[in-house]
């Protein structure tokens, strides 16, 4: 799941950056801005860990032509270790979130996974995951744009386990504060809003649904409609064949 990619990146360095030679090199100035075009965010080779980014050459600086900004442009070749999950990797993660569509799995704030609920009824472990617990899950499919902050992907629940790797345990719960304080208060709008946020979801996903639906039922009329031309068709073709045979049939009897 994890891998060492290169990268050839274009870097236009300002009059600006320039004046932090004083204090770093140009291979440092560079690793910084690369660092911050291409980490903690996916290329087209998976999600990039910044800290693992490093300059491998450089070209020599140069004054680019005819656009009068006085930066200095490099060709820079560095390389990196990405994330990109392959359809049945095992991952752990920390559950984020949990409504009645699915569970919200995070795993180094890089892979956010959804586990659809409707794939574990009747799994009785899986319905008394709460958040904050830490499970092992089977990724079944991932998707990704350049520059998306996370890689998003659809996963079975394998167990539980105790802790993720690279992830905090969850803080201790501590003890309710008395009724009518502000920490209280603070909690009850928490609490809104994740049940907002869960509406929203399960809005959005029974939109998804209402979609894929019509867009079966759009297929299904296409083909039925085919298939009725099809049979016209067929039908033509019939007519035109008896019609020929029976000329030919009176043609035969008029000789």
């Amino acid at each position: 799941m994890e891998q060492t990619v290169l990268f050839e990146e274009k870097i236009h360095l300002s009059p600006k950056d320039m004046n932090r030679v004083a204090k770093q090199s140009v291979d440092s100035i560079i690793l910084d801005y690369l660092r911050t075009k291409l980490g903690n965010r996916c290329s087209q080779h998976g999600f990039v860990n910044p800290e693992s980014l490093k300059v491998l050459s450089r070209s020599m600086g140069m004054i680019e032509n005819g656009r009068y900004t006085g930066n200095i442009v490099y060709h820079v070749q560095a390389e990196g270790s990405v994330l990109n999950p392959a359809n049945g990797t095992l991952v752990t993660g920390t559950i984020l979130k949990k409504n009645k569509m699915d569970l919200y799995i995070v795993y180094k704030d890089a892979i956010r996974i959804l586990v659809p609920r409707d794939l574990h009824l009747g799994n009785e472990e899986f319905d008394q995951l709460e958040v904050g617990d830490t499970i092992e899950v089977e990724i079944r499919k991932s998707r990704f744009q350049i520059h998306d902050q996370f890689i998003l992907s659809v996963g079975i629940f394998v167990k539980r386990t105790e802790q993720a790797v690279g992830v905090e345990a969850p803080v201790a719960a501590v003890a309710a504060p008395a009724v009518g304080s502000p920490e209280e208060e603070e909690e009850e709008e928490a609490k809104e809003e994740e049940a907002e946020e869960d509406e929203e979801e399960e809005e959005e996903a029974e939109e998804a649904n209402e979609e894929a639906k019509e867009e079966a039922n759009e297929e299904a009329k296409e083909e039925a409609k085919e298939e009725e031309e099809a049979k016209e068709e067929e039908e033509e073709s019939n007519e035109e064949e008896g019609e020929e045979e029976y000329v030919e049939n009176v043609m035969e009897e008029v000789d």
